[in-house]
């Protein structure tokens, strides 16, 4: 890492360590406590500048790369905290910025880049699979704009987020649309999820206003493009996820007394933990891989770099999925049964673990993309 990119990490990590930490924040629907800590976001956001970060220069950002996301995307998944990092940034910022520049995007990456606005892109099916399809959105023009109706389910941060964008179908075949949530007839709700640290749910539109921000004939590719750009964030939070989860259990094993001895110096244990460290270094450097290939292709935008970025980040789902969920399973059984206790954290990176593994698809499904492309399976 360059020097700016290790004070980066630097800054977020006192900014983690100075928060209320991720418990203060878990989802519960008695309490109506929703994932979030606004005050760790207005640190992040308007003094270390996050929200911004991958803003283009022409939009008043500071450029930065998608390998310095990736240190941001790494830390806040080490400490799980509850901040809408993945939705507006990796999602609805790259999402903006593959956006024409004449259209309304420019003016909301301004306000995401500000600290402002929160905004997420709703793009997930039922299944919680990738779905950029303008099927359960319809929208109506009127004489004075463009009014919104349908709903869309499993919205990431929904519930805390100001800014919406989503493809709705028109006469004229889909756009990119903006709403934002305080309008009149839009319904937010959120809902109780396996992952405790980061909220879910679903926005119902009813006659709601809604400004265009994307006309263009190819709304498909420009979200699959985006999904790509995603998944490589995705894949660095997983890794470092998985890291804090290796090394909370080596600690344990060097304290933990059985037997007269530290389970450290027990063989079973050294094979686990020496097992994880395989896949989360492998999971290291297929993230790596990925976010490399979408800095290539935003510096050459082509065939070649595109192809790359999508083979690469497919490759980094189905891998940092499985190593976070395979460091996330094996080390909550090296704590043993307090491991299995609602006051550790263990469980809480295994619900993450589990609810990445299958956000933007399966890595089963980015295995098959991976041998389609290899030419091992037919494409699908």
């Amino acid at each position: 890492m360059t020097d700016e990119q290790l004070e980066l990490r630097s800054a977020v990590r006192r900014a983690i360590d100075g928060s209320s930490g991720s418990r203060m924040f878990l989802q519960d629907s008695e309490s109506g406590t929703i994932p979030h800590d606004p005050e760790l976001w207005q640190v992040l956001s308007k003094e270390i500048g996050v929200s911004g970060l991958l803003i283009p220069a022409s939009d008043d950002g500071p450029e930065g790369t998608f390998a310095d996301a990736a240190i941001v995307a790494a830390e806040l998944g080490a400490s799980l905290s509850p901040v809408p990092f993945l939705s507006t940034v990796a999602l609805a910022t790259s999402v903006l910025r593959l956006t024409d520049n004449n259209g309304h995007g420019p003016g909301l990456l301004r306000r995401i880049g500000e600290g402002d606005t929160i905004a997420t892109v709703a793009c997930f099916d039922t299944s919680g699979s990738w779905d950029a399809s303008s099927r359960d959105v319809s929208a109506t023009s009127e004489p004075d704009g463009w009014t919104l109706t349908g709903r869309k389910r499993f919205v990431l941060d929904a519930g805390i987020c100001d800014l919406v964008l989503l493809a709705a179908s028109t006469p004229d075949g889909p756009r990119l649309f903006a709403v934002e949530t305080a309008a009149a007839n839009v319904s937010v709700d959120w809902s109780i999820s396996l992952d405790k640290t980061r909220a879910f749910g679903s926005v119902a539109l009813d006659g709601a206003r809604a400004e265009v921000v994307e006309i263009a004939d190819d709304l498909a590719e420009m979200f699959d493009i985006a999904r790509a750009m995603a998944l490589a964030l995705l894949a660095a939070e997983q890794v470092g996820a998985a890291q804090r989860c290796l090394d909370g259990a080596v600690d344990y094993s060097k304290q933990r007394i059985q037997f007269d001895r530290k389970i450290g110096s027990f063989q079973a244990i050294k094979h686990t933990l020496v097992n994880v460290l395989l896949r989360v270094e492998f999971a290291r450097s297929a993230a790596a891989e990925a976010v490399a290939a979408v800095d290539k292709y935003l510096i050459d935008p082509g065939p070649a770099t595109r192809k790359q970025m999508d083979l690469l980040s497919a490759i980094a789902k189905s891998v940092c999925s499985d190593a976070f969920m395979f460091a996330a399973d094996e080390t909550l059984h090296v704590y043993g049964g307090l491991g299995f206790t609602w006051e550790h954290d263990s469980h809480l990176y295994f619900r993450r673990a589990k609810a990445t593994e299958l956000m933007f698809g399966s890595p089963a499904a980015y295995r098959e993309t991976v041998a389609a492309t290899a030419g091992l399976i037919g494409a699908r």
